[in-house]
């Protein structure tokens, strides 16, 4: 009982360590491209290493790293690019909406908060598929899409897991430094287990 205690415990120490270096190489990663060249190629490599190792940390080093991070550098930037520029533009279509009153207001805000839910789960989902896949960036964006609906399970999933990592992460914001970006990339990669499975599948017989 002590030994599977013990074994226990040291296996979630090393799944915490794992955790806590992904986002650290995270932010390395986006501090290396002065944040605004950084974040989008940290996404990437990070999405990248969980893909190739999971929480295997020992493989995971930073000239690992550095190279995912050089050789997915300008389609990360075009990729999270895109996604903030649709967001900040449904986000200022949001702001906006308080011209509305009444239902009106109501009804158009909702529509807008949602759309922009669902590009910020477009992007996570298109960072974790680019990590997987060798795919074109129209093709990648489709099979988002269409991965995002094809189970409505999957779609909660992800909706309440990420809704919950950034609710912890409101109360302790010390997991920005420490575990909230590999949190979210490992839950996606996660939540789409079934789907990549019947990708995969399908693959294979074509």
């Amino acid at each position: 009982m002590e030994e599977t205690a013990g074994s226990g415990l040291v296996k979630g120490f090393r799944m915490i360590w794992a955790i806590m270096k992904l986002n650290l190489f995270f932010v390395g990663m986006t501090l290396a491209g002065g944040i605004v060249f950084g974040i989008g190629p940290a996404f990437y490599t990070v999405s990248s290493l969980i893909e190739s190792d999971g929480l295997a940390y020992e493989a995971q080093t930073f000239r690992k790293s550095w190279q995912i991070w050089k050789a997915g550098f300008w389609r990360a930037n075009k990729q999270f690019y895109l996604f903030l520029g649709l967001t900040a533009f449904l986000t200022y279509n949001l702001y906006l909406a308080t011209q509305f009153q009444g239902l009106m207001w109501l009804v158009v805000s909702f529509i807008l908060f949602v759309v922009i839910g669902l590009s910020i789960l477009l992007y996570l989902l298109s960072v974790t598929f680019d990590a997987c896949y060798e795919l074109s960036f129209a093709n990648n964006l489709k099979l988002s899409f269409i991965s995002l609906f094809l189970r409505m399970g999957t779609c909660l999933k992800l909706i309440f897991g990420l809704a919950g990592i950034l609710l912890i992460t409101w109360t302790m914001k010390g997991l920005l430094l420490f575990g909230t970006f590999s949190l979210l990339l490992l839950w996606v990669h996660g939540a789409l287990k079934q789907e990549r499975e019947l990708i995969e599948r399908d693959l294979k017989d074509a």
